[in-house]
Formats: C-alpha cells, structure tokens, sequence
C-alpha cells in the first residue's frame, strides 16, 4: 500500500503562515494544520442585492431557441432591455416599460435567428449594462 504524504504551504500575509500537512494511504487520512501570526484584514461589502441594479446572465448558456433573462430595478422608472446581433443591430425589444423595484425576469426566443453570439442591454435610468449570451443550433 503506498502512502502519499501532501504538504501545503499558503502564505497569507508576511510574516503569516499556514502549513497542512496530509497523510493518507487508506482512504483515511489525517490532516495536521499549524497556524501562526495571521493577520487578516475584511473589508465589508454591500450584500443586499436589492439595493443594486443587477443584470444576470442569461440562463441557459449556451442556448437553443429559448433562454432566460432575469434583472434587478431599484428605482421606479422605464426600463428596457434589448437584444443586438455582434454587428450592433437591433434584433428584438424584450422590455420597454415602467417598472417598480423588483426582481424581473424575461425570456427570449431566438429559433428565427442564426447561431451565433449576441449581446443583451439594460437601461434603466443612468443604470446601463451589458451582457453576452451565444445561440446554439
């Protein structure tokens, strides 16, 4: 039975260390962890999405005739989403509406079109974004 013996060394900040040490051979192991002289420093983020305008990737993606497309509005007012081809082409309005805040989603059909890849925008005030999704036939 062959034993293996891993060693990992991160180092965090200097002078930090962290050694792990894995013993293992049947399906066991055991694991050993020394640390020393961490130091970290976190800095806090916004995690409350509702507070952000939000874009998401399309879902599937790739994808084949239909996908979806959710976003996040923070602020009463027209919102509109649009499809273009990578030529910059208008191809469909999915949304042009004035919408409370909330989480939307919509869907996109795209089995009149050629496979490929094409682009996606939301505007919605001062907020704009845009995003990539690829059509697979």
């Amino acid at each position: 039975m062959k034993k293996t013996t891993l060693y990992l060394i991160i180092m965090l900040t200097i002078p930090s260390l962290l050694q792990a040490q894995y013993s293992g051979g049947n399906g066991r192991g055991e694991v050993f962890a020394r640390l020393t002289n961490v130091a970290l420093s976190i800095n806090e983020v916004a995690t409350d999405l509702s507070t952000n305008c939000i874009l998401a990737q399309n879902y599937p993606n790739p994808f084949n005739q239909t996908t979806t497309i959710k976003f996040n509005v923070t602020k009463t007012g027209n919102v509109k989403v649009v499809v273009y081809d990578i030529m910059g082409s208008e191809i469909q309005t999915l949304v042009n509406k004035t919408l409370p805040p909330g989480m939307y989603e919509t869907s996109f059909n795209g089995s009149s079109l050629n496979s490929g890849i094409y682009i996606y925008k939301i505007s919605s005030g001062e907020y704009f974004e845009t995003k990539r999704m690829t059509l697979e036939k």
